[in-house]
């Protein structure tokens, strides 16, 4: 048995379910976030969308900001807050944190993607994969591509793992049909791992739960959390979680997040 501390989600298609084109957050899902909170387990969302995307969708769905979970978002899937009172607050550590991931995100966009950005999209347009938007984001260092299918944008990966491969500070980030270049410390694996590590709670008592190959580093068993994958995970995140000794859930998103919970309670009680 273990016990377990902090309870770290994605938020699009993991703690909301979009399966039929709405959003929404079940009533289990609901319960089992207060129980969590009421069991004294941290409850954390980690997600590529903004803070603010985050306090607007949860109160959407009922569930009020902070009081009491989530207890820390990680936006951006970099930057680090902890929720007090309904309000993102950063002391000294996560300040920090924060300020070392803008400044590596901004030298990822002005120094090395922006001068190579024109001749990596003639690429993609040459191999017929020219996106159908793309994004130049200094703030979450992000270079962003969206396409029309999952498939193509797996398609493009392998062009971005090219492109990345003579930088180091860069690594690819792929989100079923978004697909671009992020920088190597900004992911939600390296971002909990931080807050874990500030909260002084071993990796092996943080589960990650989540669907898509941006929560792979929190899933994969690389930084020693235990991972599970909704039943409505792409098939690589399905394949990690189960390699790296964690589970997948029988439901998909929101009653899957719900199912993760229950079995997390019942291993802390025993």
């Amino acid at each position: 048995m273990r016990n377990f501390d902090l309870i770290v989600m994605d938020l699009d298609s993991t703690l909301i379910d979009w399966s039929d084109g709405i959003a929404k957050v079940s009533e289990n899902c609901k319960r089992a976030l207060l129980k969590a909170a009421e069991s004294k387990i941290f409850v954390a969302v980690a997600t590529g969308r903004t803070l603010r995307e985050v306090i607007l969708e949860l109160e959407v769905h009922g569930l009020k900001f902070g009081e009491p979970i989530p207890h820390f978002v990680i936006p951006l899937e970099k930057y680090c807050y902890r929720i007090v009172n309904g309000k993102p607050i950063e002391d000294e550590a996560l300040a920090r944190w924060n300020r070392e991931r803008l400044e590596e995100a901004k030298n990822a966009i002005e120094r090395i993607v922006l001068p190579k950005a024109s001749q990596w999209l003639q690429i993609l347009s040459d191999a017929e994969l020219s996106p159908s938007r793309w994004v130049l984001d200094t703030r979450a260092g992000w270079f962003s591509l969206a396409y029309d299918t999952p498939e193509q944008a797996r398609r493009a990966e392998k062009f971005l793992e090219q492109f990345a491969a003579p930088h180091p500070e860069l690594i690819v980030n792929r989100n079923f049909v978004f697909v671009g270049l992020v920088p190597t410390n900004g992911t939600k694996g390296k971002a909990v791992r931080f807050l874990a590590e500030v909260l002084g709670i071993p990796p092996e008592q943080v589960m990650t739960i989540g669907d898509s190959i941006n929560d792979f580093d929190m899933l994969n068993g690389e930084h020693g959390f235990f991972p599970v994958a909704v039943a409505n995970a792409e098939p690589e995140i399905k394949d990690a979680a189960l390699k790296a000794g964690g589970l997948v859930t029988s439901q998909p998103a929101s009653d899957g997040v719900a199912e993760a919970i229950e079995w997390a309670l019942g291993q802390t009680q025993c």
